[in-house]
């Protein structure tokens, strides 16, 4: 009864962290990219109506 646990045994597996924050860098700039993209579709939108609306003006 009074004999302690055995330990657990240790992960196999591992992950070097600078793989995982090389995926993060790589998934960070994906987002980055997007997000300018977004900002010049939005901006050229903007424009195109600003234009379209001058036209028929």
């Amino acid at each position: 009864m009074a004999e302690p646990l055995p330990e657990p045994p240790t992960p196999e597996t591992f992950v070097d962290p600078s793989v995982r924050e090389r995926e993060i860098a790589r998934k960070n700039m994906v987002w980055g990219w997007a997000l300018f993209g977004l900002f010049w579709v939005l901006f050229g939108g903007t424009t195109l109506v600003a234009l379209i609306y001058l036209w028929y003006d």
